[in-house]
């Protein structure tokens, strides 16, 4: 007896169904088989690679760095320095010693003024004038005249010139010491109440 057609299409239908379902757990079983044994290949190749890399880079030589071993290791001494030179007076940015002026141990030249007298020169330069007269070789102090020069030498140790209006007795206050004392020092002086202004009196 004959099957009706949609009976015998729907177990084709299953059997394919059936199929299909088999054919696809038998390559899933395949792929993973396929896809374990490439895992176990893989992770001893990778395992060696590893090792090999490992290997080369305790073997390579290290990268030069420039300096010698000596030098990485051994401090340099400081360098000695030597002394700087003392420092002279001369060269730039060092102003020279000012020179003496000229003459300067040379008496001063006094050129004398029209009416002026020996005893005001004296007291000008304070400096007695029997010196200033000794030194110019001047026989009366009371003649000079204008126009002339006379050398003004230093006053010597232990004279002093007599200021106008001094007394000696005021002098001799001032030194500690007596007016007999003066009058033995200075034995031109005649008169202790007489003494002219621009003269030498000697306190030692």
């Amino acid at each position: 007896m004959d099957e009706p057609d949609h009976e015998k299409l729907r177990r084709e239908l299953e059997s394919a169904a059936s199929n299909a379902r088999d054919d696809t757990g038998a390559r899933r079983s395949v792929f993973g088989r396929n896809a374990l044994i490439g895992l176990l290949v893989a992770v001893p190749a990778a395992t060696v690679i590893l090792v090999a890399v490992g290997a080369s880079a305790e073997d390579a030589p290290p990268e030069p760095t420039g300096l010698a071993p000596t030098d990485a290791v051994t401090p340099q001494p400081p360098r000695p320095t030597s002394p700087r030179p003392p420092a002279t007076s001369t060269g730039p940015g060092v102003p020279p010693h000012p020179e003496p002026p000229p003459g300067a141990e040379q008496p001063v030249v006094h050129t004398v003024a029209p009416g002026e007298t020996l005893a005001r020169i004296a007291l000008h330069h304070d400096v007695p004038l029997e010196r200033i007269a000794e030194q110019n070789a001047i026989a009366d102090p009371d003649h000079i005249r204008a126009g002339q020069e006379l050398e003004i030498p230093r006053a010597a140790h232990g004279e002093v010139v007599i200021a106008p209006g001094a007394t000696l007795g005021a002098y001799a206050d001032r030194h500690g010491t007596t007016i007999d004392y003066l009058l033995s020092l200075n034995p031109d002086i005649t008169d202790p109440n007489r003494i002219s202004a621009g003269g030498r009196l000697r306190v030692a």
